[in-house]
C-alpha cells in the first residue's frame, strides 16, 4: 500500500462517498518538483515523503508523491485538502517551511504549483494507491475565447474515460483564478491500461475535437505510484 495514502485512508474513503457538490469545495493541488539528477534524487525523495507524513498530520485528505516515468528526477505531488484555509495553514507551519527549505538545495527549478477546484469526476478512487499503478497528470490550456466550446468536450471525455478498463480514478480540475486551464488527474491499475485508454476510439476522437481550442501542447505526464 502506498505510504502516502496510509494515514489518510479513513478520511479518503469518506470523501469518495461524499456528493460531488461537497467535494467540489475541497482544495485540489498539483505541484511539479524537479530534482537534480544523481544523488539529489533519493535525498529529495526522502524529504518529499516527510512532507507527505507532515501533510497527513495536518489533515490532508490526500498527498501522493509520484515519480515521473520518462524523467526519474521529476516528481508530482497530488494533494486534496478540506478547503483552501486548511492548505494555507499547512504551508504556514514551521515544519512545512523547514522541509521545503531543505528540499530547495536539491532542486533545479522552483516548485510549479497548480491549485484547483474539482469540476467533473468520471471515476473517483475507491481504494488507496499501490506500487505498480500509474498516475497521470495532464495539463490542458484552452484559448479563452473557445472555453465555452471546449469545456463540455473535456467534461464528456472525463465521463467516458471513467468506464475504460483499468481506470481507477479520472478527475477534471480547473485551475483557480485561470479557469481556461485544466488538470486531468488519472490513475490506472497498470501501464497497459493507460496505453489502452490513450488508443481508445473515444480518446482519439476527443484529441481531434479539442485540438483547435488548445493554446499550448497537450501536456500529459505519466508517473509511477511511489510505494
Amino acid at each position: 500500500m502506498s505510504k502516502q495514502w496510509l494515514r489518510g485512508l479513513v478520511v479518503l474513503l469518506v470523501t469518495c462517498a461524499a456528493p460531488l457538490v461537497a467535494r467540489a469545495q475541497q482544495q485540489y493541488v498539483v505541484v511539479y518538483i524537479e530534482l537534480a539528477p544523481g544523488p539529489s534524487v533519493p535525498a529529495g525523495e526522502k524529504i518529499l515523503n516527510q512532507l507527505a507524513s507532515a501533510a497527513f498530520t495536518a489533515g490532508a485528505l490526500r498527498f501522493d508523491v509520484n515519480k515521473e516515468i520518462q524523467r526519474a528526477n521529476f516528481y508530482s505531488l497530488i494533494e486534496t485538502w478540506n478547503n483552501q484555509a486548511a492548505y494555507n495553514a499547512f504551508l504556514g507551519l514551521a515544519t512545512t517551511q523547514a522541509l521545503f527549505k531543505q528540499l530547495a538545495q536539491f532542486q533545479i527549478a522552483p516548485n510549479d504549483e497548480r491549485d484547483g477546484t474539482l469540476i467533473e469526476a468520471g471515476k473517483t478512487a475507491a481504494a488507496p494507491a499501490h506500487g505498480g499503478e500509474i498516475e497521470v497528470v495532464t495539463h490542458i490550456d484552452i484559448i479563452p475565447t473557445f472555453l465555452a466550446q471546449a469545456q463540455p468536450l473535456i467534461e464528456q471525455f472525463v465521463t467516458a474515460s471513467g468506464s475504460d478498463a483499468g481506470v481507477l480514478e479520472f478527475l477534471l480540475v480547473s485551475w483557480d483564478g485561470i479557469t481556461n486551464h485544466f488538470q486531468l488527474i488519472e490513475r490506472y491499475d497498470t501501464g497497459r491500461s493507460f496505453d489502452l485508454h490513450v488508443t481508445a476510439q473515444h480518446t482519439i476522437a476527443f484529441r481531434n475535437s479539442i485540438q483547435p481550442f488548445i493554446g499550448a501542447p497537450y501536456d500529459e505526464r505519466e508517473y509511477s505510484v511511489h510505494p
